[in-house]
């Protein structure tokens, strides 16, 4: 099993969403986070002046996978949702040893 995080603006939540449901993944989370990468000045003022944020609002979303279902998904994502150099964001692949439902006790795949 896999946990996908995809860090994106919030325009993009509901292509993300879309792409996770189509390959019928069951359980999603997403959060509201602020965060700070290699971002590029903003033009205000009527373009008199530039300002550089400290930290950009940003969404993030998890998701639990099957392993063969991962590289589908970041090439989907990274097909509908990349490629526009002011969407910015990232997708990490991150190994979930052990799940378990509380309410069904089942474990590994079988509780996602």
């Amino acid at each position: 099993m896999k946990k996908i995080e995809v860090i994106i603006p919030d325009r993009k939540l509901p292509d993300v969403i879309s792409i996770l449901k189509e390959a019928k993944v069951g359980g999603i989370s997403y959060y509201r986070i602020e965060g700070r990468g290699q971002a590029r000045p903003i033009t205000v003022g009527r373009g008199t002046s530039d300002y550089l944020p400290e930290f950009i609002p940003r969404l993030k979303v998890e998701a639990v996978v099957r392993d063969e279902q991962v590289e589908g998904l970041i090439t989907k994502i990274v097909d509908r949702v990349g490629g526009d150099i002011s969407t910015g964001g990232k997708i990490f692949v991150v190994d979930v040893p052990a799940a378990v439902d509380l309410a069904t006790k089942k474990r590994g795949e079988a509780a996602i």
